[in-house]
């Protein structure tokens, strides 16, 4: 897990716009710095850490849409999208090699398909590193970051009046997490890939949302974000092996005869670790639940 930003400077009756400035100047910074790294496309961890600083910035971006003027939030919020997915295209492919890897390499005599599936995803990956280069070296020729780093600079001046910061937190905190909960609620109900998955997109723009603000919200809040990054790892567990067992499906459906039991046999162990992984994110939610009503009254509706 990343660790936070900390963002020195940040006071309950600081002004909204401000606080922008402040917020979105250092995360911004934090993705510049990433991307030399990330750039040539072979270290896993430049990659996977450029990917967090854009997630990062992204909800950050997001956060401040009601202070940021509409022209700049329009102009800047594709290409940060787009940089998400390119990244999203390289860790995946990462994230199935190492996954593939593990599950077979215990097994004396895998499956001889193995071998074409990893040539297979190791030649996806080069070709989504070499696209994540072109479009990182496109965006620095055109200037678009520093462009957007010049909007920031000036955002206190143009931004739309605001309140504190102190109330602008609470209330994008408590949206985020009813969003969560709801998202929750759903997934129980439905118990489908998708739906979980949904709630891990919620629970991590509730954590990206708590993290430049910890400090003001109070204890409740920081449990609240301590546990939100619990239930991230188990639900990114969850949604690894949900994408493993498709992989393993496809595979299966095109192997031989002689093969096909050694796939289904590499299936089943996908799905008894997502059995695990269920398990743990239903008894994890269940503690959860005192804690997230903890947190929506600390965050609750603004006094007058």
């Amino acid at each position: 897990m990343a660790k936070p930003i900390q963002i020195a400077g940040l006071l309950r009756r600081t002004p909204v716009a401000r606080t922008s400035s402040k917020v979105l100047r250092a995360t911004l910074l934090d993705l510049l710095e990433k991307v030399p790294e990330a750039r040539s496309g072979g270290s896993e961890k430049g990659i996977h850490d450029l990917r967090v600083a854009v997630k990062r910035f992204r909800e950050a971006f997001r956060l401040f849409r009601p202070v940021l003027r509409k022209k700049t939030f329009r102009r800047h919020r594709d290409w940060i999208e787009d940089l998400n997915d390119a990244l999203g295209e390289v860790r995946d492919r990462d994230v199935s090699l190492a996954r593939l890897r593990k599950l077979t390499a215990g097994l004396a005599e895998p499956p001889g398909s193995v071998g074409g599936l990893l040539a297979r995803i190791v030649a996806e990956r080069i070709g989504a590193a070499g696209a994540l280069a072109a479009m990182l070296d496109r965006l620095q020729l055109e200037g678009v970051p520093a462009q957007l780093a010049a909007q920031i600079e000036l955002l206190e001046q143009q931004a739309a009046p605001g309140g504190s910061t102190h109330e602008f937190a609470r209330e994008r905190v408590r949206e985020r997490l009813l969003d969560v909960r709801a998202r929750w609620a759903a997934a129980r109900r439905e118990a489908t890939p998708e739906s979980l998955h949904r709630v891990r997109i919620g629970n991590k723009r509730l954590r990206y949302a708590i993290e430049p603000f910890s400090r003001m919200l109070g204890k409740e809040v920081r449990r609240l974000y301590r546990s939100a990054s619990r239930f991230h790892d188990v639900l990114g567990d969850l949604h690894d092996a949900d994408s493993m067992a498709v992989m393993l499906e496809t595979s299966m459906a095109g192997a031989s005869r002689a093969e096909r039991r050694a796939w289904e046999g590499l299936s089943m162990k996908v799905i008894r670790g997502r059995r695990v992984a269920l398990r743990k994110a239903l008894t994890l939610a269940d503690k959860l639940e005192p804690l997230w009503d903890e947190a929506q009254r600390a965050v609750g509706e603004p006094r007058h």
